[in-house]
């Protein structure tokens, strides 16, 4: 590759400015092909002709072809991942619902009953003798998605910590599923 200097043969190579540098780097200066880089030859050694730049319709067709198979293959694996993350999701909306149960009964120093409607997937927290509900919450709705619900007992829990039976509760959405497992004594725990 020839080079020349701007300007002509006569003329003093260009010396770029360069600010902040010690005194040896700003003599350097830069050869700038004639014509700027549009003008420079294609290399031999490349082994590329100018007619064969870039890629052809088939290999770029085939590449999207690949794409689009190994995205349909993630499909029902992302299907899977967002059920239990919906399950994951609810089991920690019901067990922190549970935990409260125990607290509101101690707060109101009143017994509450912790009750189940599974078919609308809704459970109360209400004062047993007054009826009043203190909670109420609806699962399966458009965050959560649609969830099963299924609990083993209606109990009824003790301004003193104490529930008159344990309990489990179910969760399921598609193969995903959650227990949570509720003593006596108010531990709740989310199993597998």
């Amino acid at each position: 590759m020839q080079f020349a200097w701007e300007g002509g043969a006569s003329a003093k190579p260009k010396v770029l400015p360069c600010l902040g540098i010690s005194p040896r780097l700003k003599a350097a200066f830069f050869l700038l092909p004639k014509g700027g880089m549009m003008d420079r030859p294609i290399s031999e050694h490349t082994g590329v002709r100018p007619g064969e730049r870039g890629f052809t319709m088939v290999e770029l067709a085939l590449t999207f072809t690949i794409i689009a198979i190994m995205s349909a293959m993630m499909i029902p694996k992302f299907n899977r991942v967002m059920q239990a993350t919906r399950v994951n999701r609810t089991a920690a909306i019901v067990a922190a619902d549970l935990e409260a149960a125990f607290s509101l009964a101690a707060r109101y120093r009143k017994p509450m009953r912790l009750s189940c409607t599974c078919g609308s997937a809704t459970y109360t927290v209400a004062d047993r003798t007054g009826g009043t509900v203190r909670l109420r919450r609806q699962l399966g709705d458009s965050e959560l998605g649609n969830v099963t619900l299924t609990f083993s007992n209606t109990i009824d829990i003790f301004p003193s910590g104490i529930a008159t039976l344990p309990d489990t509760v179910r969760i399921t959405s598609g193969t995903s599923s959650k227990r949570i497992v509720v003593s006596t004594v108010g531990q709740v725990r989310i199993l597998p």
